[in-house]
């Protein structure tokens, strides 16, 4: 009875064990292993795929999003395909990566490549994806042993090289030349020992306050002093280009006037000749106003001629003025107007009947011959 109470605490604790398990898995598990699970495949295309398998994990920015489902060696590369879980995608611009473990244990993830703007979900059935293996430190280290034995070996050469260079320096130089060297060790101190001299004195003299200030005035007026030159080069500029300019508008006048020079100076010369001939007789009508006995010298020099002018230019100027009073005088402007009358109506008459003329002039009684 006992040992039956035993076997049957033993199978509840075993019966609890295999739940708990069960439950443990079953709350941990992401159920890839499930045969009723949906997939897609997607193919992925490798220069080299070290590690990767059938049921390698295919994770993308590190969660699972499903496994490998075969590996193929091509003339092109690894061709690796995935089964992706129902619901999980790739975008286009999200790049494959083999990266392995110091154990070996390999892993495809995706990870952004490019900006993810134009970026669009990767549909089964499309060209292979690029990828690439992220060498492991392992590879690295593997990479470098050729690489670590050349340089040792140089490193080993230029050691013997140097040792090789010292003894010649040993060999080469003596007693005499170590002099020498010391000589030079002493011309070395001496020449530093007057530099620091030289910069003790540059010390002293940028040490002074004073001069610190001016020349710290002096800096700051540099900048004034460079933006008057630059405005005096400018001025300058403007200046000489006026002056060319000027040059240009007086080579365009004077190549005319080179180029008419001798019409001009004929034109000269004809004027100065017409100038001399006008002179000379306004000359000769002087001399002949001056002369007495001419019209306008007599005018000029008879005193009684130019009385008797005055009078006869007085008496003009009577007439004139007496003229006047009989034009303005109403009576005579009206006995003006009676005149004019008679003859307007004489002359209609006239113009009306002609024969009055004949009839006129002929007498009266005159009888006409009888035909």
């Amino acid at each position: 009875m006992e040992d039956r109470s035993k076997q049957f605490k033993v199978g509840i604790v075993a019966v609890a064990t295999v739940l708990v398990t069960g439950l443990l898995v079953f709350f941990t598990s992401d159920f890839t292993w499930s045969p009723f699970r949906n997939e897609y495949q997607l193919q992925v295309l490798v220069d080299q795929a070290p590690g990767v398998a059938p049921e390698t994990p295919v994770r993308r920015r590190g969660i699972l999003i499903g496994r490998v489902a075969e590996v193929l060696d091509t003339d092109d590369g690894a061709l690796i395909t995935l089964n992706i879980h129902e619901g999980k995608h790739v975008k286009s611009n999200e790049v494959a990566r083999i990266q392995t473990s110091l154990i070996g244990d390999a892993v495809l993830d995706f990870s952004p490549g490019a900006p993810s703007a134009n970026a669009h979900i990767v549909e089964p059935g499309g060209d292979p994806l690029r990828g690439f293996y992220n060498p492991s430190p392992l590879d690295l280290i593997a990479n470098l042993q050729g690489d670590l034995k050349q340089t040792i070996r140089s490193l080993g050469g230029a050691g013997e090289e140097v040792r090789m260079l010292a003894q010649r320096i040993n060999e080469v130089m003596g007693g005499q030349d170590i002099e020498r060297i010391d000589r030079l060790f002493k011309s070395a101190e001496l020449a530093l020992n007057n530099f620091g001299s030289v910069m003790a004195n540059v010390d002293d003299v940028m040490g002074d306050e004073q001069f610190k200030v001016e020349l710290k005035n002096g800096l700051a007026q540099v900048p004034g002093v460079i933006e008057d030159a630059k405005f005096i080069m400018e001025a300058l500029e403007r200046t000489v280009g006026s002056a060319d300019q000027n040059l240009v508008n007086l080579q365009g006048l004077t190549k005319p006037l080179g180029e008419r020079g001798p019409d001009i100076v004929d034109a000269l010369e004809s004027g100065v000749d017409n100038l001399s001939e006008l002179l000379g007789e306004a000359a000769l009508l002087a001399k002949n106003i001056n002369n007495s006995d001419g019209t306008i010298g007599k005018l000029i020099n008879d005193d009684q001629l130019y009385k008797q002018l005055t009078n006869t230019i007085g008496q003009a100027s009577s007439a004139i003025r007496d003229v006047r009073m009989l034009i303005n005088d109403p009576i005579l402007q009206r006995r003006i107007h009676q005149i004019l009358d008679d003859v307007h109506v004489f002359t209609d008459k006239i113009a009306r009947d002609p024969a009055r003329i004949a009839r006129g002039i002929l007498p009266r009684n005159r009888e006409m011959p009888i035909k």
